[in-house]
């Protein structure tokens, strides 16, 4: 009766010695599966925080030399080979197609480096070839100026930043509604992320002067200058009072004809 329930005792233990090795592996394997999901979350958040500081709206330490790409057009000149010269657009892969030598890859080259990729390709063909390279047409980096300016649209970029200001110029700038100047925005999409906004007070940045604030766009951004309820609310007004101000007018020039008709005119 001892040994049976010796025996008994000694199977119970080894079964919750066994239970108990087996249980914390599931717990355990959920929990490291929890930390690794943690981990990459933070790290996807890390990610799109760095890139967005890093395409934050800001100015830039220098203008930025121009970068070839697609519609760009440029005039190639290799001297004393005329057949090798012309004027080449570049397709929307970023290659121009040369004569005798087929698609040269030029997109994100500057005109420099452009000019010294044609010469080392030349070199095969040519003894010492002088290749000149000139941007004609600056087509593959604009800004978008919108809202209240005279001549919203797109702008094209000769460099690979483009100060606002020099933007909101080009745009013109309102006549009417002056204070949708304080309240502008500069939009910087971003793909698969939200856009970047930055409020701009354009105002100060044109009539007193604050460069601070002059910040650098570069290719795709928005620049936006809403209209204010009080400029809605007085074009609404205008729109009412307008009917009543031309039948005045045309009643006047009626009474003016009538009366003074057979006087003198006075020069």
């Amino acid at each position: 009766m001892k040994v049976k329930i010796s025996r008994f005792f000694g199977v119970f233990y080894i079964s919750f010695i066994g239970v108990l090795i087996i249980l914390p592996e599931p717990v355990f394997a959920q929990n490291k599966m929890q930390e690794n999901s943690e981990f990459t979350v933070n790290q996807s958040k890390q990610a799109k925080k760095a890139l967005r500081n890093q395409n934050a709206v800001k100015k830039e330490a220098f203008s930025g030399e121009y970068t070839l790409g697609k519609d760009d057009i440029i005039e190639i000149n290799v001297r004393r080979h005329p057949e090798f010269s012309g004027r080449f657009p570049l397709g929307v892969d970023g290659k121009i197609q040369y004569p005798f030598i087929g698609d040269i890859d030029l997109s994100g080259l500057t005109k420099t480096q452009a000019s010294a990729k044609i010469t080392s390709t030349l070199s095969v063909y040519v003894e010492s070839p002088e290749v000149g390279v000139t941007i004609l047409e600056y087509n593959s980096k604009v800004v978008y100026v919108v809202g209240m300016v005279a001549r919203p649209g797109r702008y094209s970029m000769r460099a690979e930043f483009m100060p606002v200001r020099e933007a909101v110029m080009d745009a013109g700038l309102p006549r009417e509604n002056v204070a949708s100047l304080r309240r502008a925005v500069i939009i910087r999409p971003l793909e698969g992320d939200k856009p970047i906004v930055k409020k701009i007070n354009l105002l100060n940045l044109l009539y007193n002067g604050e460069l601070k604030i002059n910040y650098d766009l570069k290719s795709g951004d928005i620049v936006y200058l809403p209209s204010t309820a009080l400029y809605k609310v007085s074009t609404v007004l205008s729109q009412i009072v307008a009917p009543f101000y031309q039948s005045s007018s045309a009643y006047n020039t009626y009474e003016e004809d009538v009366l003074y008709r057979d006087q003198p005119r006075r020069d």
